[in-house]
């Protein structure tokens, strides 16, 4: 077998659940990832062949086989919808063994839990059927994308590749940085981070290390600790695309990150955080229609997630001056909306504030002007306080302002946020 034209296809095989659903694995690769995976060219010549363990007619030990492909393939993808022990245990396996030639997907809805919610997942939809061409066309597009950039997409070799003489001591360090986000009912920041202070003590020459660090405090909207580690992350590892989108965004708050999610683009053009943060820089510069055109591209890139399609909701109702929203912006929001309130009514919410901010958007432009006060509230509330937060938020709804659209309750909401930022802290 020639495991050089291979792409090997880590998913959930049958019906499996996947929140309230359940969900037919074996039809999403039959519509969906073998014709993609098959219409994707290799560089050199030729065609990727999609495989998949359960279907293949294997002589020997079937596990023996599947550790082949993983080892092997030029190429695997996983589907974590569902968040499946084997897909995940075979997915690891791959980081392991190569430090590039691997995309995630999941289904758009698809709920990530916070302690995995920093691995970038592409999101898909097979429903309805107009979506799996839609689909497909992703697919396509991450994965000749990467055979031709061939960039690091491992965090596992990211994590591996300067600390090879690691002592055994980081490990029992890095546990208790994990238990300390992951304390019920809140996360136990200040102890993370020194805990992850301890680990780069160790071990200084470690990005991954230093980008978890500044995730922390890019959370806590400390932006010029958080740029200094993703500044450091990118040094040590020029091609390593998520340091430089989060380098970006922090810049974008210091007071300009164009350059590096501009780099970030070009190391992950897929990558929709990096063009929805850049659509964020032209919208302050007033380049709306630069902006526009970002945000647009973030939501079709990311299949409608609520970030990129609510700034380009808004960008193209104050640009076009429309009195109305239309069908292509109603499905996505929708659609964002059920997956919103399942985000909220996590316990802890997921994402807070901004998953109840956007929510509350979302609420606004379906014409709910009840969910949209109530969600507000939330955000402000589980702001706890953080005024850089609140003013974002209202910083992006007061642009609707200049807009012809009549939005009930946009006014009262606007007013909310103004009266919160009187007695929030910065």
């Amino acid at each position: 077998m020639d495991y050089t034209k291979i792409c090997f296809v880590i998913m959930p095989f049958g019906k499996k659940q996947v929140g309230d659903r359940e969900v037919d694995f074996d039809l999403i690769y039959d519509a969906i990832f073998m014709p993609a995976i098959n219409a994707t060219a290799l560089p050199e010549g030729g065609f990727l062949e999609a495989r998949r363990t359960d279907q293949d007619f294997f002589t020997g030990d079937i596990s023996a086989e599947m550790f082949q492909y993983i080892e092997y393939s030029r190429f695997a993808v996983a589907d974590i919808s569902g968040l499946n022990a084997n897909v995940f245990y075979e997915l690891g396996v791959r980081h392991r063994a190569h430090q590039a030639g691997t995309a995630i997907f999941r289904q758009t809805d698809a709920f990530i839990p916070f302690d995995i919610s920093h691995i970038k997942a592409f999101p898909y939809e097979y429903e309805p059927q107009e979506h799996i061409e839609k689909s497909r066309e992703l697919l396509t597009r991450v994965l000749t994308e990467s055979l031709v950039q061939n960039r690091l997409d491992s965090p596992v070799r990211i994590a591996l590749q300067a600390q090879q003489a690691q002592t055994a001591d980081i490990d029992s360090i890095l546990r208790a940085a994990e238990n300390a986000i992951r304390r019920a009912p809140e996360p136990d920041l200040p102890k993370a981070i020194a805990k992850f202070k301890e680990a780069i003590a160790i071990n200084r020459d470690n990005p991954l290390l230093h980008l978890e660090l500044g995730l922390i405090y890019k959370n806590q909207g400390r932006w010029h600790k958080a740029l200094a580690e993703f500044t450091r992350a990118g040094d040590l590892a020029p091609d390593y695309a998520d340091a430089f989108r989060e380098k970006g965004i922090a810049e974008n708050k210091i007071p300009n990150g164009e350059e590096s999610l501009r780099k970030a683009i070009k190391l992950n053009p897929e990558d929709f955080d990096a063009l929805a943060s850049l659509g964020g820089i032209l919208k302050r510069e007033k380049k709306y229609e630069e902006s526009l055109a970002m945000y647009r591209r973030s939501t079709e890139v990311s299949n409608g997630n609520p970030y990129p399609l609510l700034n380009e909701l808004k960008l193209y109702l104050v640009i076009s001056q429309t009195p109305t929203i239309d069908g292509r912006y109603k499905f996505y929001l929708n659609r964002a909306g059920r997956i919103l309130r399942a985000q909220v009514e996590n316990k802890p919410p997921f994402d807070a504030p901004w998953s109840f901010f956007s929510l509350s958007e979302v609420c606004l432009y379906l014409g709910d002007n009840e969910g949209f006060l109530k969600y507000l509230d939330e955000g402000i509330y589980n702001s706890n306080t953080l005024k850089w937060q609140v003013k974002t938020h209202l910083d992006s709804l007061e642009l609707l302002e200049d807009s012809e659209l009549v939005l009930p309750g946009l006014d009262e909401g606007i007013g909310k946020l103004r009266e919160a930022l009187t007695f929030m802290s910065e």
